[in-house]
């Protein structure tokens, strides 16, 4: 059986993102060499590659915007002037791109979305330097500067969707559909967020190891209530739990009520932070990820220090994993997760689908900032109907590959999940993940068993 590999990977973002069209290129320092007027040599931010399509620069600097606005959020400058960096590179390209023939980019829009892109250029520019001195205060101020100048640009730039998995490559479309390589729906190309409300039935606290019912609101972009969403993976919401220090983790699925609400009866072990985050699919939207922190009061049990052993087997509920990444797991490339799993000392071949999967991997960057899901796409030889895979007279195994893209470098657990006899085996592994060189889209992959990237 030839797996074709899916991964979701996100950058995790609190608040608002935009993307960018037409600006001039900015007078900036040597990043690569470093500043003949006296800045340090190892000031340096590593190439960016050029976007070959106007969607491509969007979607680019979109998540790049996405992922300042959850750094500063956190109160970190960590990474930033960086990221600013990489969206006022990309804009130097943006009025050229604009312009193709295929740019999407309505002719009577053009001039205004090149004013509005040289004033999203020379912010990020702005900013990039700020954050280069570390100032979190007037990274913040000038942060509010950039994300005005992306609602300009947003607010003439044309509806475009994209396949979240990127099967394609860059390539973009004008209406929602699905991807026409791995069938999932089109994600609209947006600065908007959803955002998910949790709370108990009632009113009151979360206190550690009592039962709590607790509701769930999904809403959109403008606070109204979203009652449509599609069933992925069997399911209308994949609810992901952690605790703060990665040693707790859950993959549930709360109930949907009749009022479009989700409830869930359910008790944290100890008391402290837990991250949730909400995977669902908007109607003509896409896939949304949005995390949610609650606190739990009670007990709080001494912090986990993450620990790398990836590089061992582990037993679990007496099966035997080993995970293989191929060599070190590295930034701007694709990494295979390939786990082989064992009982007894036999290797077990009928796995059976789990939430219409032969596999799970969620994967979280200790920050709680980085975020992967990713699902193995099962075929037999010659069948490309999507639509019928993950029937339960499917057998995989021993091994399973899932395909990893991450953006940011760092600590990070993964935990796999299996069905054999009716039983699912959730396997937690800690790994690192190092930067790597050059910069950019991966590459796109085709319809064979090199699999296809998962992003946001």
């Amino acid at each position: 059986m030839k797996h074709l590999k899916r991964s979701y990977l996100f950058a995790m973002a609190i608040a608002g993102a935009a993307f960018a069209l037409g600006a001039p290129a900015l007078a900036q320092h040597d990043h690569g060499k470093g500043e003949p007027g006296g800045q340090p040599a190892d000031h340096s931010h590593g190439e960016v590659a050029k976007a070959k399509s106007f969607g491509e620069a969007a979607r680019r600097i979109a998540d790049e915007i996405k992922a300042i606005d959850a750094a500063l959020a956190a109160g970190s400058v960590a990474g930033v002037s960086d990221r600013a960096n990489a969206v006022a590179t990309l804009a130097k390209d943006l009025g050229a791109l604009s312009l193709a023939k295929d740019s999407g980019v309505a002719r009577d829009k053009v001039k205004d979305a090149n004013l509005a892109g040289k004033e999203l250029a020379e912010a990020a520019g702005e900013l990039h330097e700020i954050a280069d001195a570390g100032d979190l205060a007037k990274s913040r101020a000038q942060f509010d500067k950039v994300k005005a100048a992306a609602a300009k640009v947003e607010a003439v730039a044309p509806a475009t969707y994209y396949c979240p998995m990127h099967c394609e490559g860059s390539k973009t479309y004008d209406k929602p559909g699905e991807c026409p390589v791995c069938h999932m729906k089109l994600k609209k190309q947006t600065s908007e967020q959803f955002s998910v409300t949790v709370k108990p039935v009632g009113g009151g606290t979360i206190e550690a190891g009592k039962p709590v019912n607790l509701l769930w609101t999904l809403k959109d972009p403008r606070g109204m209530q979203v009652k449509d969403v599609e069933i992925v993976h069997e399911m209308p919401l994949h609810l992901l739990m952690v605790s703060k220090d990665l040693s707790w983790y859950a993959h549930e699925h709360p109930k949907l009520e009749a009022d479009g609400t989700f409830t869930m009866t359910w008790t944290f072990p100890s008391g402290g932070e837990y991250t949730l985050f909400h995977d669902f699919t908007p109607k003509d939207v896409g896939m949304q990820v949005v995390p949610v922190t609650l606190k739990v009061e009670g007990q709080a049990k001494s912090a986990v220090a993450l620990t790398p052993d990836a590089d061992k087997p582990k037993t679990v509920d007496g099966y035997t994993v080993t995970l293989n990444t191929g060599g070190p797991v590295k930034t701007r490339g694709a990494t295979t997760m390939s786990y082989t799993i064992a009982k007894d000392g036999k290797p077990v071949s009928d796995l059976t689908p789990y939430l219409g999967a032969m596999g799970h991997l969620v994967i979280i960057s200790q920050d709680l900032k980085e975020f992967v899901h990713s699902h193995p796409h099962e075929h037999a030889d010659g069948d490309h109907d999507h639509a019928k895979q993950g029937h339960t007279d499917m057998k995989g195994g021993p091994k399973v590959d899932f395909e990893a893209h991450f953006k940011a470098a760092g600590l990070y657990k993964g935990w796999a999940q299996f069905q054999h006899n009716g039983k699912v085996i959730t396997v937690p592994f800690t790994f690192s993940v190092a930067k790597g060189e050059g910069g950019g889209e991966a590459k796109p992959h085709g319809h064979d068993d090199k699999g296809h990237e998962h992003g946001k």
